[in-house]
């Protein structure tokens, strides 16, 4: 994060909607892992469908995130998650990779939620093997800036 980021941060955010955010996004990220380190053709019905509302809970509360960082952080009033992600890339608090992967898991989440008739659970587990490195060196980017 570049250094001229953290000063132009104004502090207004509320910590513990943050702090909650945080750990339902690890929590759905170790729930991801667990059953990502399954061969696909051993999960269950069940547990596919884990992995569908874990993605959803994880970029739901991304998104959450960034859209109280925008807001309270900078002070402004982006209308989609896109565009709430491409404000805070524009600020320095976003990397250009963590951008794109970023913008992924929302097109990922929004093909779950609202084409759930096509979905292809094996593509879905094949990002979910990738890892999610990048939004959890995003979290301990918001951890170090605002101190919590």
């Amino acid at each position: 994060m570049k250094e001229d980021v953290v000063k132009t941060l104004n502090t207004e955010i509320n910590r513990e909607f943050v702090e909650k955010l945080i750990r339902d996004i690890h929590e759905a990220i170790d729930i991801l892992v667990k059953d990502a380190s399954k061969p696909f053709e051993a999960l269950s019905r069940a547990e596919k469908s884990e992995v569908r509302y874990y993605i959803i809970v994880l970029v739901e509360a991304l998104m959450a995130l960034v859209y109280h960082i925008a807001r309270k952080a900078y002070g402004l009033e982006p209308h989609t998650p896109i565009q709430t992600l491409r404000l805070l890339a524009d600020r320095g608090l976003i990397s250009n990779d963590e951008l794109d992967d970023f913008i992924k898991l929302v097109k990922l989440r929004n093909l779950i939620v609202h084409r759930y008739w096509i979905i292809d659970d094996k593509r879905i587990y094949k990002n979910v093997k990738e890892d999610f490195r990048k939004v959890v060196s995003f979290i301990e980017r918001i951890r170090n800036a605002f101190q919590i």
